[in-house]
């Protein structure tokens, strides 16, 4: 089943390796918003994934 999920960088640089990392198509990709705490993004992902990530400190 595919959900919305979400993850939040500290830069913009941790956020595309997550993306390339993690195989992400663009069309998957609801929304990057950019806030005091990094960069989060939206992005459509099938719930029985489990997606590479270092977190909101990497």
């Amino acid at each position: 089943m595919i959900i919305l999920k979400s993850d939040t960088f500290v830069t913009h640089t941790r956020l595309a390796t997550f993306i390339n990392e993690n195989n992400i198509k663009r069309g998957d990709i609801l929304t990057i918003t950019e806030g005091s705490q990094g960069c989060t993004i939206y992005f459509y992902a099938d719930a029985e994934i489990e997606e590479i990530t270092h977190g909101l400190f990497s």
